[in-house]
Protein backbone atom coordinates (compact mmCIF):
# COMPACT_ATOMS: atom_id res chain seq x y z
CA UNK A 1 0.00 0.00 0.00
CA UNK A 2 1.16 3.08 -0.87
CA UNK A 3 -0.40 5.22 1.76
CA UNK A 4 -1.77 5.11 5.27
CA UNK A 5 -4.27 7.15 6.90
CA UNK A 6 -3.96 8.13 10.44
CA UNK A 7 -7.43 9.88 12.09
CA UNK A 8 -7.04 12.41 14.34
CA UNK A 9 -8.98 14.76 16.73
CA UNK A 10 -10.43 17.00 14.09
CA UNK A 11 -9.40 15.43 10.83
CA UNK A 12 -7.50 12.79 8.75
CA UNK A 13 -3.98 13.11 7.27
CA UNK A 14 -3.30 10.87 4.31
CA UNK A 15 0.50 10.44 4.16
CA UNK A 16 1.70 9.07 0.72
CA UNK A 17 5.00 6.47 0.05
CA UNK A 18 7.13 5.81 -3.13
CA UNK A 19 5.02 5.68 -6.34
CA UNK A 20 1.29 6.28 -6.42
CA UNK A 21 -0.78 5.82 -8.91
CA UNK A 22 -4.43 7.54 -8.92
CA UNK A 23 -6.39 4.39 -8.17
CA UNK A 24 -4.48 4.47 -4.75
CA UNK A 25 -5.26 7.66 -4.31
CA UNK A 26 -9.01 7.17 -4.99
CA UNK A 27 -8.83 4.29 -2.53
CA UNK A 28 -7.52 6.82 -0.01
CA UNK A 29 -10.23 9.22 -0.23
CA UNK A 30 -13.08 6.65 -0.45
CA UNK A 31 -11.86 4.86 2.74
CA UNK A 32 -12.02 8.47 3.87
CA UNK A 33 -15.57 9.12 2.77
CA UNK A 34 -16.64 5.83 4.09
CA UNK A 35 -15.25 5.78 7.64
CA UNK A 36 -17.72 6.65 10.53
CA UNK A 37 -15.78 10.11 11.41
CA UNK A 38 -16.43 11.66 8.22
CA UNK A 39 -19.58 13.19 9.37
CA UNK A 40 -17.41 15.60 11.99
CA UNK A 41 -14.69 15.75 10.58
CA UNK A 42 -12.85 19.59 9.76
CA UNK A 43 -9.96 18.57 7.21
CA UNK A 44 -8.45 15.65 5.11
CA UNK A 45 -4.89 16.39 4.38
CA UNK A 46 -2.80 15.14 1.82
CA UNK A 47 0.64 14.70 1.82
CA UNK A 48 2.52 13.82 -0.82
CA UNK A 49 5.95 14.64 0.34
CA UNK A 50 7.22 11.13 0.81
CA UNK A 51 5.91 10.12 -2.81
CA UNK A 52 8.60 9.43 -4.99
CA UNK A 53 6.26 9.35 -7.90
CA UNK A 54 2.87 10.72 -8.64
CA UNK A 55 1.44 8.66 -11.75
CA UNK A 56 -1.89 9.79 -12.00
CA UNK A 57 -2.13 9.15 -15.99
CA UNK A 58 -5.00 7.42 -15.39
CA UNK A 59 -6.70 10.51 -13.47
CA UNK A 60 -10.63 10.53 -13.93
CA UNK A 61 -11.42 13.78 -12.93
CA UNK A 62 -15.28 13.14 -13.58
CA UNK A 63 -14.90 10.41 -11.06
CA UNK A 64 -12.95 12.48 -8.83
CA UNK A 65 -15.34 15.53 -8.50
CA UNK A 66 -18.62 13.17 -8.13
CA UNK A 67 -17.36 11.24 -5.39
CA UNK A 68 -16.14 14.35 -3.52
CA UNK A 69 -19.33 16.06 -4.22
CA UNK A 70 -21.98 13.16 -3.15
CA UNK A 71 -19.23 13.00 0.21
CA UNK A 72 -20.61 17.09 1.18
CA UNK A 73 -23.54 15.68 1.28
CA UNK A 74 -22.32 13.94 4.13
CA UNK A 75 -20.33 16.79 5.26
CA UNK A 76 -20.18 19.90 3.69
CA UNK A 77 -18.08 21.76 6.30
CA UNK A 78 -14.75 19.53 5.43
CA UNK A 79 -11.39 21.10 4.42
CA UNK A 80 -9.29 19.37 2.29
CA UNK A 81 -5.96 20.03 1.45
CA UNK A 82 -2.99 18.73 -1.17
CA UNK A 83 0.84 19.04 0.74
CA UNK A 84 3.63 18.41 -2.43
CA UNK A 85 6.73 19.94 -4.39
CA UNK A 86 5.20 18.64 -7.44
CA UNK A 87 3.56 21.04 -10.05
CA UNK A 88 1.34 18.48 -11.77
CA UNK A 89 -0.47 17.70 -8.15
CA UNK A 90 -0.67 21.45 -7.65
CA UNK A 91 -2.07 21.75 -11.33
CA UNK A 92 -4.34 18.91 -10.80
CA UNK A 93 -5.09 19.90 -7.12
CA UNK A 94 -6.19 23.65 -8.84
CA UNK A 95 -8.39 22.13 -12.05
CA UNK A 96 -10.10 20.10 -9.19
CA UNK A 97 -10.88 22.95 -7.24
CA UNK A 98 -12.28 25.03 -10.05
CA UNK A 99 -14.37 22.20 -11.16
CA UNK A 100 -16.21 21.49 -7.86
CA UNK A 101 -16.36 25.42 -6.49
CA UNK A 102 -14.96 23.84 -3.85
CA UNK A 103 -11.14 25.56 -1.83
CA UNK A 104 -9.07 22.55 -1.97
CA UNK A 105 -5.82 24.25 -0.59
CA UNK A 106 -2.34 23.26 -2.10
CA UNK A 107 0.98 24.11 0.30
CA UNK A 108 4.69 22.78 0.24
CA UNK A 109 4.12 22.18 4.04
CA UNK A 110 2.29 19.98 6.16
CA UNK A 111 2.28 23.12 8.79
CA UNK A 112 1.24 25.16 6.03
CA UNK A 113 -1.64 22.82 5.06
CA UNK A 114 -2.57 22.16 9.06
CA UNK A 115 -2.67 25.91 9.51
CA UNK A 116 -5.20 26.54 7.12
CA UNK A 117 -7.37 23.44 7.56
CA UNK A 118 -8.34 24.55 10.92
CA UNK A 119 -8.49 27.85 10.13
CA UNK A 120 -9.54 30.47 7.88
CA UNK A 121 -5.84 31.64 5.93
CA UNK A 122 -6.31 31.82 2.27
CA UNK A 123 -3.99 29.16 0.75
Amino acid sequence: MAYSIVWEKRGACVSYLGRVSFAEFMGAVLEIHAHSNYASTRYVIHDMLGASELDFTGLDMTAMVAHELGARFTNPGVRAAVVSSNADMEQATRAFSALTQLDVGFFGTLQAARTWSLGTTAP
